[in-house]
C-alpha cells in the first residue's frame, strides 16, 4: 500500500554530548490527525540516523506527499532532504517555526509551505490531491504555494485559524516513534526513560527574545482529563517513567493546574514530570499541589538579575524579587529547581551582567543554563540587532562555553564566555562548600574586577 504522507524530522543527533532527545511531537499530532481521515502515514525521525540512511529511506518510501519540519537549526538540512524527496514524491511541503515565519525562504526548495498549526491544513492538502474536496490547493487555508503550482506566481491562501478545542485533536501517533531507541538512550545516559507531551498551546506574553510563529499568542489548554489520560498512555502503554511538559507556558491558569494535579492524584498515575513556569504565576499552593501530583522539577526563565534588564530590555514583566520567591516556594515544597539566564542582552552593562552572575550562582538551584542572546527571526531582539547580524546559521553549542555570537556585540565573546564560566564556577563552589564559600569571597571580588576590565 502506497504511503500517502511521510513526515520528516530532519535533526541528526551527533552524540557529542548528553542532551535530552524527544520524538517530534508536532509531526506526531499531524500524523494522528491525518491517519484518522484514512490516509497511510509514516514518520521519518532522523535523530538517531545518519544522513545517507535518511536520504535512502525518503527515496525508498516514495510517499505521495513528504512534509519536512524545520526550525532555525534545521533549515539547511531540511532543504537538502527536500531535494531527494522531490525526485520521488508528488508534493513536498515545509512546516514548523522557520517556514511559518519565512515561507519565501523555503519555496524554492519546496512546493508549498504550511504556515502555523498543521493538522487540519495537511489533511486538507491530501484531500485536495485525493479528490475528496475541490482539487485546488488554493482553497486550503494556511498554505503558501510555490509559483510552479500556481501559474507562475507565489500565492498565500490566507491564514488558518488556530485550533481552539485542543481536546478535539487525537493524541500524537506514538506508535510511529521508535521508543526502543529513545528509551535506550535515556537509560544509558540518565538511568531512566523520559518523553515529552504538551498540555497547552500558545503564550499570551511578549518577551523580547521569544519566537512563536506556529502556535501564536492565544493560550489554549487541554482538559485535565485528556492530559491525565495521555500521561497514563505514556506511562503504562509505552513504559516511560518521566514526562517533560514541553508547553511554552505550562502554568497560565492556577485553577486549571490545580484541577490537573487533582486528576493525576485521583488516577494514581505513577509517573514523575517536570515543566516550565513563569515566576509570577508560581506560588506555594501550586508548588504543593504539583509536588503531590508527581512534579519533581520546575524550570524558570529567570533570565537576568536586574529589574531594568528584565522589563525595559527583555519585556519579561517580572522582578528579581518574584524570581527569588518562586525558587524558594518550589524548594520548600521539595521540588527541584532549574533556571535559564541570558548574559549580555543588548543594552546591558558590566554591572547588570554581574548582578545576573551573582543571582545565578547564589540561588539554591539544582540546575541552570546561562547563554548569550540568540536573535531569532521575528523577535523584538532580532529587530534591534538585524543590522548587526553576521550570520544566520545557528548550531546548538556542544558545551556551555562554545557559544558564538550571531551579531556584532557591544562586548567581546571572550568577556561573555568568561562571565558564563564565572557564574557556573561560583554556583558549583557554593553548592560544594556551603558556609565555607565565604572564604572564597576575595576570589569572587577579584573575578568581578577582572570581568569589568574586559571589553
Amino acid at each position: 500500500m502506497t504511503t500517502d504522507l511521510l513526515l520528516v524530522f530532519p535533526y541528526f543527533f551527533d552524540g557529542r554530548s548528553k542532551h535530552w532527545q524527544f520524538p517530534p511531537l508536532g509531526i506526531g499530532y499531524i500524523a494522528s490527525y491525518v491517519r484518522e481521515r484514512g490516509y497511510k502515514v509514516r514518520i521519518l525521525d532522523c535523530t538517531f540516523l545518519d544522513r545517507k540512511e535518511a536520504e535512502e529511506r525518503i527515496r525508498r518510501e516514495r510517499a505521495r506527499v513528504v512534509g519536512i519540519y524545520s526550525m532555525l537549526s534545521m533549515v539547511r538540512t531540511a532543504k537538502e532532504l527536500a531535494a531527494h524527496a522531490r525526485e520521488v514524491s508528488e508534493l513536498v511541503v515545509a512546516g514548523g517555526p522557520m517556514p511559518s515565519a519565512y515561507p519565501s525562504m523555503f519555496l524554492g526548495a519546496f512546493d508549498a509551505v504550511v504556515q502555523g498549526e498543521g493538522e487540519i491544513t495537511v489533511a486538507e492538502l491530501l484531500d485536495a490531491m485525493d479528490g475528496r474536496s475541490e482539487p485546488k490547493f488554493g482553497r486550503v487555508k494556511g498554505v503558501w504555494l510555490a509559483s510552479h503550482l500556481n501559474g507562475g506566481k507565489i500565492e498565500h491562501t490566507g491564514p488558518r485559524p488556530l485550533v481552539r478545542d485542543l481536546d478535539s485533536l487525537p493524541f500524537p501517533a506514538r506508535d510511529l516513534y521508535d521508543h526502543q531507541l529513545y528509551q535506550s538512550y535515556y537509560r544509558n545516559n540518565f538511568g531512566y526513560a523520559m518523553t515529552s507531551m504538551i498540555a497547552s498551546r500558545g503564550c499570551p506574553f511578549s518577551c523580547d527574545f521569544c519566537w512563536r510563529p506556529d502556535y501564536g499568542r492565544i493560550y489554549r489548554y487541554r482538559s485535565p482529563e485528556k492530559i491525565a489520560e495521555e500521561m497514563e498512555e505514556i506511562r503504562y502503554r509505552w513504559g516511560y517513567e518521566r514526562i517533560w511538559f514541553a508547553d511554552e507556558l505550562f502554568i497560565a491558569s492556577k485553577k486549571h493546574v490545580l484541577k490537573l494535579c487533582d486528576e493525576i492524584v485521583k488516577r494514581g498515575i505513577d509517573v514523575k514530570w517536570e515543566c516550565l513556569s513563569r515566576v509570577d504565576l508560581f506560588d506555594a499552593e501550586i508548588a504543593r499541589a504539583m509536588k503531590r501530583a508527581g512534579c519533581y522539577k520546575v524550570i524558570f526563565g529567570l533570565e537576568s538579575g536586574d529589574d531594568y534588564v528584565l522589563n525595559a530590555l527583555m519585556k519579561k514583566r517580572i522582578t528579581v524579587a518574584q524570581s527569588k520567591a518562586a525558587v524558594a516556594a518550589a524548594k520548600r515544597a521539595g521540588i527541584k529547581v532549574g533556571a535559564f539566564f541570558i548574559l549580555g542582552y543588548p543594552g546591558e552593562t558590566s554591572e547588570t551582567m554581574l548582578k545576573t552572575i551573582k543571582l545565578a550562582s547564589s540561588l539554591p538551584l539544582d540546575y541552570f543554563s546561562i547563554t548569550i542572546p540568540y536573535p531569532l527571526p521575528g523577535t523584538g531582539l532580532y529587530e534591534r540587532v538585524k543590522d548587526r547580524m553576521e550570520t544566520f546559521e545557528w548550531e546548538k553549542p556542544m558545551h556551555g562555553w562554545d557559544h558564538r555570537l550571531l551579531f556584532r556585540h557591544d562586548f567581546s565573546l571572550e568577556k561573555l564566555r568568561y562571565g558564563m564560566w564565572k557564574a557556573r564556577l561560583q554556583w558549583k563552589l557554593r553548592r560544594k562548600l556551603r558556609p565555607l564559600y565565604i572564604l572564597l569571597k576575595p576570589y569572587e571580588l577579584y573575578t568581578d574586577w577582572r570581568f569589568k576590565r574586559m571589553v
